[in-house]
């Protein structure tokens, strides 16, 4: 089955464009045909995606975990692959996503694998990667139901991460953007009137006024400023020794450094332990594993794990050598290697650290909403304390 694009006109003369499924371009038309509709223009969207005119976006992430569990329930009632594809293909909602998935099944169709199809639809290597050694093992079904539970947790944690931050975000924004409506637009009116009343002014309000003219004077060049920095910034983290010191400093933190160390190994933990579950050999998972480290120096160390698995080391005595793993981790993975329930022992550990992050999240949280609600009163009580002071100077001097 291919996707095609068609415009056509109905029975009354109004044009119509959509997408349909058929065999060939003379299905297409058939079909539309059966639908009481005059083809104007008919192409294939797959052709133009393989040609490079078209090109599919990436399913966003909620509907890469539906795709994952259907193709999970699909390919356990026995479904061919190549049907599968095209039933969740029909069952997507946005046209993009019926499109990236219409081009899934053709690569299949012409001989390809799922996980190249994948790759070429540009999704997670870790996603691609599992489903490769599910189609190897014969496991597609199981790896696929385990790997849409990574992504459910995953979104899960994302969403605690969002769900804490976006408040003192929200919070810090319109503070200042109050302060500076304040200062560009309040505090030149005000000073117009102190200018004309005469007299000094105070030290305050002294500071406030420099403080509006220089915005006023060099705002645009310090906006530039700012986005040069910025892009500064996200050019020397492509260099991977100055994105490793700043890793390294990030995780000796204090508060911060731990936060971080807990969420990279619940997220390494969680795929190692759905890997080895699914019947992925040792050191595949822990290939694969290993790309979940978003911190160098802790992809540093799981690759060295994993080279000491490789020689018939110990995964905790590997872990535990750079000191960032947290040692109840590294006790409980050694109990777990001992009695040989290594991935049940990684499950845990991951739903260990993710309540662990979650309750550290709501902490920050708790700490963070009055710092940032009273460090906004100060900078708009000094603004209007500021603007009071000339104020009640000039309503002693009238009298």
């Amino acid at each position: 089955m291919s996707l095609f694009a068609y415009e056509a006109l109905d029975g009354r003369g109004r044009r119509q464009r959509g997408e349909i499924e058929a065999d060939s371009e003379r299905g297409a038309r058939q079909l539309l045909k059966a639908r009481q509709l005059i083809v104007r223009k008919l192409s294939s969207l797959d052709q133009k995606a393989a040609s490079g005119e078209h090109t599919a976006r990436r399913l966003s992430a909620s509907e890469t975990v539906l795709f994952l569990q259907q193709l999970a329930t699909l390919a356990e009632a026995g479904m061919p692959l190549s049907e599968a594809l095209a039933a969740i293909a029909d069952g997507m909602g946005r046209a993009q996503s019926r499109r990236a998935v219409a081009s899934i099944r053709q690569s299949v169709v012409e001989g390809g694998s799922l996980a190249e199809s994948l790759r070429h639809q540009q999704m997670d290597e870790v996603i691609c990667n599992m489903i490769a050694a599910g189609e190897e093992t014969g496991q597609l079904e199981a790896v696929s139901a385990r790997l849409a539970e990574l992504l459910e947790h995953r979104q899960q944690l994302r969403q605690d991460m969002m769900s804490a931050t976006l408040y003192p975000a929200i919070i810090l924004g319109f503070g200042m953007l109050v302060m500076l409506f304040l200062m560009a637009v309040v505090v030149p009116q005000v000073v117009t009137v102190f200018e004309r009343a005469g007299g000094d002014l105070p030290l305050l309000t002294k500071l406030v006024i420099a403080a509006s003219d220089f915005l006023r004077d060099y705002g645009g060049l310090l906006l530039i400023a700012v986005i040069g920095v910025v892009l500064a910034y996200r050019l020397l983290m492509r260099a991977p020794h100055i994105r490793r010191r700043r890793d390294r400093l990030l995780l000796t933190l204090p508060g911060i450094g731990s936060l971080l160390v807990r969420i990279e190994t619940a997220r390494f933990a969680r795929t190692l332990g759905m890997l080895l579950a699914g019947g992925v050999p040792t050191l595949a998972a822990m290939y694969i594993a290993n790309q979940n480290w978003s911190m160098l120096p802790l992809k540093s160390l799981g690759e060295a794990a994993r080279d000491n698995l490789r020689e018939g080391g110990s995964l905790s005595d590997s872990l535990k050598a750079g000191g960032y793993i947290p040692n109840l981790a590294v006790q409980l993975l050694g109990v777990g290697e001992q009695s040989g329930n290594l991935d049940t022992m990684l499950i845990r550990v991951a739903s260990h650290y993710e309540r662990e992050v979650a309750i550290g999240l709501k902490r920050m949280l708790t700490i963070a909403e009055p710092l940032l609600v009273l460090l906004m009163a100060l900078g708009v009580g000094a603004m209007a304390l500021a603007i009071l002071l000339p104020i009640a100077e000039m309503n002693e001097l009238v009298r």
